[in-house]
């Protein structure tokens, strides 16, 4: 989360996993996102950070989606603050 009181968040991706539907193990409910402080940075390359973002939280769906013995589903949301 941010580091300091004065930054937020400013984009995220949520991804959930779970058997029964709309009800998400927690262990496996993970966020990743990007803080004001790291996007209003003046050398921010908004492209590299959105991608990199965006690449873990695929990674992280697809594995939970690779264990169908494990989840009967996943959900993935994007949010911007």
């Amino acid at each position: 989360m941010p580091k300091q009181k004065s930054e937020s968040l400013r984009v995220a991706v949520d991804v959930e996993a779970g058997v029964l539907v709309g009800t998400p193990e927690l262990e496996f409910t993970k966020r990743y996102y990007i803080t004001s402080g790291d996007w209003n940075d003046p050398e921010a390359d908004h492209a590299a950070l959105l991608t990199e973002m965006v690449g873990k939280a695929t990674g992280w769906a697809t594995y939970c989606m690779l264990q169908p013995d494990r989840f009967n589903w996943v959900k993935t949301e994007w949010v911007w603050f």
